[in-house]
């Protein structure tokens, strides 16, 4: 009876091994996942600000940059300009990047692109439930960005602002596997 438990007990905990990214870190800065430790992110679609649908799942094979933002976010705004660098420097390279527009008004979020010049879509989560249903991410941590592998599965979580070298150094990095 005893070894029945125990063999239960590790196939529900996935032989004992908690998926790292899962774990919600309340901790700001970057948290890179080996390729055992990582989880598939969710499927997430929704309408982008322009009103074309889109889902990332439509985009495997392929490296994609999911950039957690708000308009009225001030470390949102200071991150801006290394998303726009970063975007264009991967751009032809297999790399998507993706805006998640969180709890904005869509006339406010249309400034925030309009302004930074942001060339690549964001899907409205004006509610915040896709924002709160990404694995390892804090509920509401603005700004947050996830870079998911060609496989869909999450290689790096950054909580906080993006900072270059950095920020490039570890889609590159995601992008040579």
């Amino acid at each position: 009876m005893l070894i029945v438990a125990v063999f239960a007990t590790l196939a529900l905990t996935s032989c004992g091994r908690d998926p790292v990214g899962t774990r919600v870190s309340q901790t700001v800065g970057v948290t890179q996942f080996s390729t055992f430790d990582r989880v598939t992110a969710p499927n997430i679609s929704g309408t982008t600000l322009d009103g074309a649908p889109l889902a990332l799942q439509s985009m495997r094979g392929s490296v994609v940059v999911l950039n957690s933002w708000a308009s009225w976010c001030l470390p949102c705004n200071d991150e801006a300009a290394a998303l726009v660098a970063a975007s264009k420097k991967f751009a032809g390279k297999g790399v998507e990047f993706v805006g998640l527009d969180v709890s904005d008004q869509n006339s406010s979020a249309q400034d925030f692109v309009d302004t930074y010049k942001i060339p690549y879509p964001s899907i409205v989560d004006r509610s915040g439930k896709i924002l709160n249903s990404l694995p390892g991410v804090p509920p509401e941590a603005l700004p947050s960005t996830l870079i998911i592998d060609r496989d869909g599965n999450i290689a790096v979580r950054i909580v906080g602002a993006v900072k270059e070298p950095k920020f490039s150094e570890l889609i590159s990095e995601v992008l040579a596997e």
